[in-house]
């Protein structure tokens, strides 16, 4: 009877496997050949396709979306001590018996001392009350409805983005208010990237949206990429910016019985 080296069959189901992931997502991306950066973080391992990341510089915000994300978006803002504020946007959900009820990143808020939202009309009001998410980072901010304050209500949507979809974000980048950001999204099995040129911090709690309007997620977290390009072996530095997407927002807003 032959011997059989069994290192040696082991070596070659891996190699066998590999290669089969290869061509899945050969076929999954099939402008792959343009060039990917692997990156990986917290346990998630990513193929982000630099394509993507060129073509986001190209997307334009239509203005009239602009003109309709501003009436649904606020400021949202934590100071802690005297000379520390933490600031961030928040969509607005909706009102009852004179509530206003907002979502917004939940790290913004998380941070003691006085809480307040800013209107686009430039009225503030402190912030009554916080309802975390215990497992994402959103949280629901609630106060007074004033008259005079004209403000609309979003649209979540029932998916979050595909690959290769447009999408605003509307925000406070920088020292800057309400701000339109585009640029084009990633989705990957439990995280959606999106690649926002002009996005910064003070977006936390910014709507993501579709060219329809939609809200398809809340931005999150800012994700600095950096990691060799498969094909050329170069180094890339890459800023994305992470979402929830619109299954967990749903999922937190029935917790929360709202």
């Amino acid at each position: 009877m032959r011997r059989i080296d069994f290192s040696l069959v082991v070596v070659l189901l891996v190699l066998a496997l590999f290669g089969g992931g290869i061509y899945q997502f050969a076929r999954t991306y099939p402008d792959a050949n343009r060039g990917l950066l692997i990156f990986a973080k917290a346990q998630k391992d990513l193929f982000v396709d630099a394509g993507l990341i060129q073509e986001s510089y190209q997307v334009r915000a239509p203005d009239s979306l602009t003109r309709m994300l501003r009436l649904q978006t606020v400021i949202v803002a934590a100071q802690s001590e005297p000379h520390t504020l933490y600031v961030g946007a928040g969509v607005i959900l909706g009102e009852r018996a004179g509530i206003v009820k907002i979502l917004t990143a939940r790290h913004i808020v998380a941070h003691g001392g006085q809480r307040f939202v800013v209107f686009r009309q430039g009225v503030a009001f402190k912030v009554l009350r916080v309802l975390p998410d215990r497992r994402q980072d959103l949280a629901l901010v609630y106060v007074r409805a004033a008259p005079g304050i004209a403000y609309t209500v979003a649209r979540i949507g029932a998916a979050g983005f595909a690959t290769g979809q447009p999408f605003v974000v509307m925000g406070h980048p920088g020292a800057r208010s309400w701000i339109a950001s585009p640029g084009i999204a990633e989705r990957h099995l439990l995280h959606t990237l999106l690649f926002c040129p002009t996005c910064d911090r003070g977006d936390s709690g910014a709507g993501a949206y579709d060219k329809s309007g939609v809200l398809r997620g809340i931005v999150v977290a800012r994700d600095v990429i950096a990691a060799p390009n498969v094909r050329t072996g170069r180094y890339f530095k890459v800023i994305a910016f992470e979402i929830v997407r619109p299954e967990a927002i749903r999922s937190f807003l029935r917790t929360a019985n709202v």
